[in-house]
């Protein structure tokens, strides 16, 4: 619609028919190479505005991505420090919890040497104390028969 205007203003301003420009306009645009279009003033500058918000967004988000890599980097680094940390907290807990068992351990073997020298000791007590009341009882038995010896004799002198 705007192709018609503007050839029937054309057509008026030159004093030409409508058909005759549209001819011309045809025969023109065939001879012509085609034109580069140039971009209105406000387009460039709304372009050139849009081309800095988006470098200053990239920018920016690429600040943002350091940072935030940096901040990843230095947590990993804290958490990997405060795991080793307690990985060897673990491993010096097992190796004291491993030192009191062998400790336990040894107390016990000494426990029972003891114990089984303190029987050893009750027994050689208990054997010797035997030896010494069958001794007694032996002596007493003796003693006895001489003085059933004696009596006899006694009484045999007496008869």
């Amino acid at each position: 619609m705007q192709r018609r205007v503007l050839i029937a203003d054309l057509a008026e301003a030159l004093g030409k028919s409508e058909e005759e420009v549209r001819q011309f306009l045809e025969a023109l645009w065939q001879h012509l190479p085609f034109a580069i279009e140039v971009e209105p003033p406000f387009v460039r500058y709304l372009d050139a505005k849009i081309e800095g918000v988006r470098s200053t967004l990239e920018a920016e988000i690429k600040g943002l991505r350091s940072a935030l890599e940096a901040e990843i980097s230095g947590l990993r680094s804290t958490l990997e420090a405060e795991i080793n940390g307690l990985r060897v907290a673990m491993e010096q807990g097992f190796k004291r919890a491993e030192e009191r068992d062998e400790a336990l351990r040894r107390e016990m073997e000494q426990g029972f040497k003891s114990a089984e020298e303190r029987d050893e000791m009750l027994r050689r007590e208990i054997e010797q104390r035997f030896r010494q009341a069958e001794e007694r009882d032996e002596m007493l038995r003796r003693e006895m028969e001489q003085g059933f010896q004696q009596m006899a004799k006694g009484r045999s002198i007496e008869a």
